[in-house]
């Protein structure tokens, strides 16, 4: 698979207009990770120094269609490598990790289940839903040291995804009934 960041991508980056700004954000999902309640909650934070409130897409599993609070904490991701025959991986790395989400990370290592990153961008110009993404990604190999977090991100196996998605059923389609 060809390099999708070429000299084309970097002008179209360098041409953005400058009164608008893109945030980038994560929404990290596991079973670990729980309300007060004991119901699963995303934790959810914005490559930002502010709080910031953005629209979730109606077909989210988290507060589909409603505005959530992302928390800032500073996060990156190199380029992902690409060789043939392996699905493309990279390194995330959250930085300024508050205690919270490292206690449900450790917490994490008692579960087979596996922590799934939403990476979506917002544009200051209009909040109310992602102007790209969602992108699901799996993390593994997570090492936690002191107030960083680093893990081996892929795209979700495709290969594991039911299709098509939408379950035909009589009641829902009487038309296949004969």
């Amino acid at each position: 698979m060809p390099n999708p960041w070429n000299a084309a991508w970097e002008e179209a980056e360098a041409s953005c207009r400058t009164d608008i700004v893109v945030y980038d954000t994560l929404e990290l999902q596991h079973p670990a990770i729980q309300d007060e309640e004991g119901d699963a909650k995303p934790a959810r934070i914005v490559n930002d120094v502010l709080e910031r409130t953005f629209g979730v897409e109606a077909g989210a599993l988290f507060n589909p269609g409603a505005p959530a609070v992302f928390f800032p904490s500073a996060f990156g991701a190199a380029f992902p490598e690409y060789a043939e025959g392996q699905i493309p991986q990279c390194e995330i790395t959250i930085d300024n990790v508050a205690r919270e989400l490292t206690a449900y990370l450790e917490a994490a290592v008692g579960y087979s289940a596996d922590l799934k990153a939403i990476f979506r961008q917002y544009s200051s110009e209009d909040t109310s839903e992602p102007i790209y993404g969602p992108v699901e990604f799996i993390i593994r190999s997570v090492r936690v040291s002191g107030t960083t977090i680093r893990g081996t991100a892929r795209v979700s196996n495709l290969a594991d995804k039911k299709f098509p998605t939408r379950v035909y059923t009589r009641k829902r389609f009487p038309g296949l009934v004969r």
